[in-house]
């Protein structure tokens, strides 16, 4: 399934081919959406065409789904950011290592 497919779920292989404009396009457009629930229960309360209990269940269950894909999407993110994170961590190592390696030939040659 598209990872991008308007209320179906978010497959984990779909989340890890999309680049990172798209995945972070995915996951704005998922917070938009749940905000649009409750900001249309919120209005349809205040119009007094439903009670606002009913209309924050109508908004919760709505917006459950969308909860679920965007912390799929948020974990895909997490994920990509700690790998990031470790790459950068063992390059600082070995530029670390390899300088420190550097100074001590430099002072033993004299």
């Amino acid at each position: 399934m598209n990872a991008g497919a308007p209320g179906g779920p978010v497959a984990p292989e779909a989340l890890r081919r999309l680049p990172r404009r798209e995945l972070e396009a995915l996951y704005a457009d998922l917070h938009r959406r749940v905000f649009e629930c409750y900001d249309d229960a919120e209005l349809a309360a205040e119009s007094g065409r439903v009670d606002r209990d009913t209309a924050t269940a109508r908004a919760q269950a709505l917006a459950a789904p969308l909860i679920e894909q965007a912390r799929a999407v948020h974990a895909e993110r997490v994920a990509r950011l700690r790998r990031r994170a470790r790459r950068w961590w063992l390059a600082t190592v070995a530029t670390a290592i390899g300088g420190s390696g550097a100074l001590l030939w430099l002072m033993v040659r004299g």
